[in-house]
């Protein structure tokens, strides 16, 4: 799953699309060994503090519950124009091409 990411990354990095992961509920001792671990060289946001816990849950709708990786495509106005859970396969692609960046 954060292959898939990561390869979205690198497709998608230098043509204006912001790749960023939240993680919310685990140490960051524990969170950077997985980037690490996976290669992962996009920004994280790693705060396990109960006002992030409450922006993420409240803000992007999901559960301290949900699977893991949940996905958004969000446009330039902070709007969502797609979620998900797991990895999609192509539909985040699709769904920034849509937004016009091939």
């Amino acid at each position: 799953m954060i292959g898939h990411l990561q390869q979205v990354y690198g497709k998608y990095k230098d043509k204006g699309v912001v790749l960023v992961g939240i993680d919310c509920s685990d140490s960051k001792a524990t969170a950077a060994k997985f980037l690490k671990d996976h290669g992962v060289t996009f920004p994280n946001i790693v705060d396990s503090s109960s006002e992030a816990q409450k922006v993420v849950y409240r803000e992007y709708q999901t559960s301290g519950q949900s699977a893991v990786p949940l996905e958004y495509i969000i446009d330039r106005d902070g709007k969502i124009v797609m979620g998900w859970y797991g990895s999609g396969g192509t539909t985040g692609e699709r769904a920034i091409e849509k937004l016009g960046i091939k």
